[in-house]
Formats: C-alpha cells, sequence, structure tokens
C-alpha cells in the first residue's frame, strides 16, 4: 500500500461516530503497525490532512479536507440548483434542457433533459461542442475577461452549420452584449435548432455551470424567444442569489420586457432572426 493509499485509509477511519482518535485506534482499525500509522499522521498533520489535540493526543480530520469538501459541496450546490431550475423551465416549455461546464473552448454536457416536444437535438451526458457555437458556451465564455479568452480560442472560429470561419474578434463583441444582457443565444450548432442559455457560478469562484433550453426554429418567434431569455435570465438569478454569485451580483433586477408579456414559448408566428 503506497503512502498515498495509507493517508486516505487513515482519513477514512474518521466518521460522525468517530471524530477524534488515537494512533492505537486507527492502527487496530487498519490492521497495521502502530509506528507506521504514528509515522504517516505526523506526515499528515504537517499537510494540515489531520490535526492533533495536544492534550489529548488524539487526531481529527484536518482543516485542508474541510476545506476541499467546502470547495466540492458549492460545485455540486450550484448544479443541483441548476438542474431544478432546468426542470421548472422544462415543465413550463416543454422544450429540450442541458446542463454542462466550460473545458477549455468546448463544453461538455453534464446533464440533458428530454422534454415534451417531438423535434429535438440529440446530444447526450459527455458530449463535447464548441462553446463559441451554443447557447450557455458563450453564457460561461462571457464569464472569462478577453485576455483568458485569446489564451484558449482559436485564432478563427468555424461556424457549425455552414463551416464558415470567422474572427474571434467577432465572438468577443458578441460576449460584450452576453455579458450585458446575461444570456446568449446558440442558433449556429445545428441547421433548424436554436438554444438559449446563461451560466452560474458561486461566490467561492468554483467552476461555473451553464445551462440552456433547446427547441426548433421553427417553434418560437421573436417575441417567444425573448420570454425564454427572460425565464432563463430569472432562473440564473435565483441560483445566482443562493450562490452569492458575483457575477450577477453586478446586474440589478430588471422587470419583464414589454416583448415578453404575454408571449408564449412555444409561439408558432412568423418568426425572426434577434439582433
Amino acid at each position: 500500500m503506497s503512502s498515498l493509499e495509507s493517508a486516505v485509509s487513515i482519513l477514512g477511519c474518521f466518521s460522525s461516530d468517530t471524530p477524534e482518535l488515537a494512533v492505537t485506534e486507527v492502527a487496530a482499525k487498519l490492521a497495521m503497525p502502530k509506528s507506521t500509522v504514528s509515522r504517516l499522521m505526523l506526515a499528515m498533520a504537517e499537510q494540515r490532512l489531520v490535526e492533533q489535540d495536544e492534550a489529548t493526543r488524539r487526531y481529527r480530520v484536518g482543516l485542508l479536507p474541510f476545506r476541499l469538501g467546502q470547495l466540492y459541496y458549492a460545485h455540486v450546490k450550484v448544479v443541483e440548483l441548476v438542474e431544478a431550475e432546468i426542470e421548472v423551465l422544462i415543465n413550463e416549455t416543454g422544450f429540450t434542457g442541458y446542463v454542462g461546464v466550460l473545458n477549455g473552448a468546448d463544453i461538455v454536457i453534464l446533464r440533458k433533459r428530454h422534454g415534451r416536444y417531438p423535434v429535438q437535438m440529440i446530444l447526450d451526458a459527455g458530449s463535447r461542442m464548441a462553446a463559441a457555437t451554443t447557447a450557455f458556451g458563450k453564457a460561461l465564455l462571457a464569464r472569462l475577461p478577453n485576455e483568458e479568452l485569446g489564451k484558449i480560442l482559436p485564432p478563427a472560429l468555424v461556424e457549425g452549420k455552414s463551416g464558415a470561419r470567422r474572427p474571434v474578434a467577432r465572438l468577443l463583441t458578441e460576449l460584450d452584449t452576453v455579458r450585458a444582457q446575461h444570456w446568449a443565444i446558440g442558433d449556429t450548432a445545428f441547421a433548424g435548432m436554436c438554444a438559449i442559455g446563461a451560466a452560474v457560478g458561486s461566490s467561492d469562484d468554483q467552476q461555473a455551470i451553464g445551462f440552456s433550453l433547446s427547441f426548433p426554429d421553427i417553434a418560437v418567434n421573436a417575441a417567444g424567444r425573448k420570454a425564454i431569455a427572460d425565464r432563463v435570465v430569472d432562473a440564473a438569478r435565483r441560483v445566482a442569489v443562493i450562490t452569492a454569485d458575483p457575477f450577477w451580483a453586478q446586474r440589478p433586477a430588471q422587470a419583464p420586457s414589454p416583448a415578453s408579456k404575454g408571449s408564449t414559448p412555444r409561439a408558432r408566428t412568423a418568426r425572426h432572426r434577434p439582433t
């Protein structure tokens, strides 16, 4: 057993029932020599994996695992909150919902939730796509400063539908709009399909989570798209309030736009590309 494996095994001995343990107790649990356990736990204490009570000489879990646990919980919490909101949006609109993260210049889909609408884009969990061609991918990119974007984006971007190349400068201009409105539209990845998405993070600057609703172009007109955007923004803002996302704190609450009042996301009237 390696030192790393031994350290993990030692940490596994602690629980809510046994928050503090002596070296002899750990050695008995793991059937390891007391001298070996003592040496390992001293090294673990130096790395803040465990702490030793000076009076009792017993050990407890240290600050580092606690901090790592907080980071993990913050990430899981954001995902769970986003998933709850996307379920509501799917039930309201009938469209397909996606949840994912940024990985370099791509997005990776973590979750897919089917809607009631018969025409759907087939992308399963684990799928990768160029972030610049997707709705929540753009929303995630918009959270990064342009200096960082310059390091991860290729010199030219390829449009999904046409295969045409466009300069990064055009995307950066679009991302300025996304930053201002806090939502993005993706209508270049697949012919006949469109998506509207947003992204949220947390106060401790953990990896942000993106989400979107996907629907056929012909299913929603311009007013309906704005209504979906308003709902997506409201959903993201609710999550951001709970997670104290500073990116959203910079944007004050806004009343629904006149275009969204009384409109239905599934309206089938003449459609127009939003400008």
